[in-house]
């Protein structure tokens, strides 16, 4: 496969290259680093809200609470109790199960 020359302006600008031939000439490893919310994001519930993919307003339908509560609870330095947060992962553990 030849490598692909992207132009711009008349001159070439890039090169698209099979990712084999990229390594071979970079002597770079091919290393998958994932990305997880938690490296990111230090509040628990947040975190796992995220993951879920859910808004705070769904999460706070699904608790039974007001989605300001759920903005209290994941502001930065908050410590959630434990209740709150085994109300939470109860919640997503159940919503997980009615989906699958």
């Amino acid at each position: 496969m030849k490598p692909q020359i992207i132009y711009d302006h008349g001159q070439p600008a890039f090169v698209v290259l099979p990712y084999k031939e990229y390594l071979d000439l970079t002597g770079e490893e091919d290393e998958f680093i994932p990305f997880r919310v938690p490296d990111y994001v230090s509040n628990p519930i947040r975190a796992a809200r995220i993951e879920a993919g859910l808004t705070q307003k769904k999460l706070a339908v699904w608790l039974d609470v007001s989605q300001a509560y759920i903005a209290k609870i994941e502001r930065p330095g908050h410590k959630p109790s434990e209740k709150v947060l085994a109300r939470v992962r109860q919640a997503l553990t159940r919503e997980k199960l009615k989906a699958a």
